[in-house]
């Protein structure tokens, strides 16, 4: 698979749509702790990226990985594509998400799946 290639990427505009109508979605932020608290998308959840956290989703779950940029996001969803699990990653990453962040104090923010 090429650098470039985004056949598993989302742009924004996707994404919010996804969370607006898919209740099967699982959005899983794969940053530290710290840059999650300081602001991570509604719903999402902390996650360590490994992939046997992630390999535990339901199999009929849609899985939006999240990272600072794009690369350890788009490397982890051709890595669970290949468990056939439906997994896309946000193109850009965090960094390209307008639609406003939500705050956690760090004493609350917990690290694995579900």
């Amino acid at each position: 698979m090429k650098n470039s290639d985004t056949s598993f990427g989302l742009n924004e505009s996707q994404l919010y749509d996804l969370i607006q109508h898919d209740g099967n979605l699982v959005i899983c932020d794969l940053r530290k702790k710290e840059d999650f608290a300081k602001g991570h998308i509604k719903k999402s959840i902390l996650v360590q990226y490994t992939e046997e956290n992630l390999l535990d989703i339901p199999k009929l779950s849609k899985v939006v990985l999240i990272s600072k940029d794009e690369e350890q996001s788009k490397k982890m969803s051709i890595t669970l594509h290949s468990h056939n699990i439906d997994a896309y990653y946000l193109i850009g990453g965090i960094k390209n998400w307008s639609k406003g962040l939500y705050y956690t104090n760090i004493s609350y923010v917990g690290t694995g799946y579900l």
